[in-house]
Order: structure tokens, then sequence, then C-alpha cells
């Protein structure tokens, strides 16, 4: 029978060719680039405790014996109980964050439900997680990763797909099913007509990646009316998460309209709330990556067609702050591969295809 062909080689299309392996499923990954991605740390991924394990599953390195790409990731699954800081903005007359007797804003409560605090998701940068992905499809058998290859047509019959890439490498495929993990802009999904509608650029969050010692160790932060804030361009909720070896990643959700993000106004956002939490003058601090965020929320009409599936951003934008989506992505392929995987096996069960979708 022929392989599953998935189109995109993000960690969600990766994690689907892993999750068939693991069942015996043959898959042609179809990969637009050249086969790595660019080291982004304002690029950044915040997994669930769950989907975390399902990662450590399939790639087979459990994080106690992971070696030195793992790095990071062991060292945040160490903070992995650590809680969510939220300040008390309206505890000083709704002008920001409780000062401690140092000047240094004070928690004003805790992230959980019924008094019990929830093991705190893995932040991590993507670039880590999808390294660590091709690593473990780099000696697995039944996995083929194309490289320089686009997806420029979809051909359906009732036994299988056909999908043509051009490029240094284009040619024909054949493909007993085809899954479209190939983002926001799926060419998938334009090309089997299915509508992706909802909003776009509901919020956008200028984002910065920087060292620095802050007094909340492992800790997510989250002040939603800073008092340093002006009326300017640079008040407005703020976030900041940890990742390993001293690094933060900071959120700052920006007024609306299109106003370009100058380095001035990220150097300028990041004294500032620097100098707030920490309750003096900006402490020292390295830049390492900035960038934007931007929030859509948008649903495909349908997620399968005869054959044709799509997952991750190519289905969905949730738009949750610092998760890309992500997280949902990966459920998406854990979901998706034992059903394809039991179709290819044992022959096509339609309600089981259909309850993906579902």
């Amino acid at each position: 029978m022929d392989p599953v062909i998935i189109v995109g080689a993000g960690p969600v299309g990766l994690t689907l060719a892993l999750a068939l392996a693991r069942q015996e499923v043959p898959s042609v990954v179809l990969d637009e680039g050249p086969g790595k991605d660019e080291p982004r740390l304002a690029r950044t991924a915040v997994l669930r405790e769950d989907t975390t394990a399902l990662i450590e599953r399939l790639t087979g390195v459990p994080v106690a014996e992971a070696g030195a790409r793992w790095a990071g990731w062991r060292a945040m699954r160490r903070k992995q109980v650590m809680r969510e800081v939220t300040f008390d903005d309206a505890a000083d007359g709704g002008g920001g964050g409780v000062m401690s007797p140092g000047g240094v804003p004070k928690p004003g409560g805790v992230t959980n439900q019924g008094g019990v605090t929830n093991p705190a998701p893995l932040h991590i940068a993507q670039h880590l997680l999808t390294d660590a992905l091709r690593a473990a499809l780099a000696g697995e058998r039944l996995v083929k990763v194309v490289v320089d290859s686009r997806l420029d047509a979809i051909e359906q019959e009732p036994s299988g797909v056909t999908a043509h890439t051009r490029g240094p490498k284009g040619t024909w495929w054949r493909g007993s099913y085809l899954v479209g993990c190939d983002g926001q802009r799926s060419t998938v999904r334009k090309l089997e007509d299915i509508r992706f509608p909802g909003r776009t650029a509901v919020e956008r969050h200028a984002v910065a990646a920087l060292r620095a010692e802050l007094p909340w160790d492992g800790q997510a932060l989250l002040h939603r009316m800073p008092p340093w804030r002006t009326s300017g361009p640079s008040g407005g909720e703020v976030t900041g998460r940890p990742l390993p070896d001293g690094v933060w990643r900071l959120d700052w959700l920006l007024p609306p309209g299109k106003d370009l993000v100058t380095p001035e106004m990220l150097v300028a956002r990041v004294r500032e709330t620097l100098a707030g939490w920490t309750g003096g003058p900006t402490p020292p601090y390295e830049l390492l990556d900035t960038g934007v965020h931007t929030v859509h929320h948008r649903l495909a009409r349908r997620w399968r067609v005869g054959r044709v599936f799509l997952a991750g951003d190519a289905a969905h934008c949730l738009g949750t702050l610092g998760t890309h989506g992500l997280d949902e992505g990966l459920r998406d392929a854990d979901n998706l591969a034992w059903k394809l995987a039991s179709a290819w096996h044992h022959g096509p069960h339609e309600a089981l295809l259909d309850s993906y979708q579902a």
C-alpha cells in the first residue's frame, strides 16, 4: 500500500510522520524548505504536560537521559511545577502590580483551579523542538523527507491520492492519504477549496527574547495593567516566560492599528518593563531576538475531503499567546495518526476517519 503523504515539515508534520512510523505506516514528508529551521528565540511554543510526554514518547528520548540537544528541554522540565505569577493590578487602585517593601512587584495570585496548582506548561524555542523531531526521523526507515519540494497539485481517486511538487526535485508522488500540515497559508487547503473563515490580526504583540536576571526564577509573569505604563504606544499588557540559560521571552500587547514595531520602540519597552519589574533602574540585559506575533482566529470549514486531511495551523488558528497553535496541532497529529494507521492496515472505516474532523 502507498505511503501517507505529509505536506509540511514543521513540528506538526514531523510529529505525524513519527506517530505513523511507530504504527508501521510509511510516509513521505514534502518540505518546501531546505530541511532545517533558523534558530529564533523569539519564536517559541508552549506545550502542556501530556503533549510534552507525547513528543518524548515518539522521539524515544527520555528527559533524564537526554543528550546535549535536549539541554534546554531538560532545564525547563525541572521547573515544570513552577507556578504562574500574576500581578494584582487592582490592589493599588487599578494602577498596576502591588509593590513589595523592596520595590519589587508582589504576586497577586497564582493560576490554579480549585486551589490546586497545576503543572506549568513547557516553554521551548520552536527550533529546538523541530531539531529533536528531525533527529528522531533521521534513522527512521519508514519516513522519507524530501526537501525543496513545493506542492502545486493534488488529484484524488477512490484508491489513493497523487500530489505534484515543483522545484529541483519536482515530480508526482503517489499516496494512500494526504495530510496538509502546511500552516496558515496552507496550499493543501486552497487546492481542496476549503474555506477558512474567521478574523485576521485580532491582536498583535511585540516580542523580545533577552537574557536578564529577574526576581522570579522559572516563573511565568502576567501583568495586565503595569503601573509604569504611559498613554503612548508603550502601555498595555505585558507577559514574560522563562527559557533556559537565563533567557526570557517578553510579549507586549500592541494598540489597535498597523503601526510598525521599530527597534527603538522595542528597546524602550524592554528598558521600561525591566525597570518596572525590578523596582529601580533598568538592570543589565542582552537582547537576543525580536519579532511580532499576530493573533488570528480562523477555523477551516472542513478538515477532511476524501483522502485529504488538514492538521495544525492549516485547520485552525487559535491565537493563544505564545503557542502559535502548536500544542493543539500536535494533538491533531496524535489523533489522526492512529485513525490513518487503522485505515492503512485494515481498510478505511469512514466513520472513524470522519471522527477526526468531528
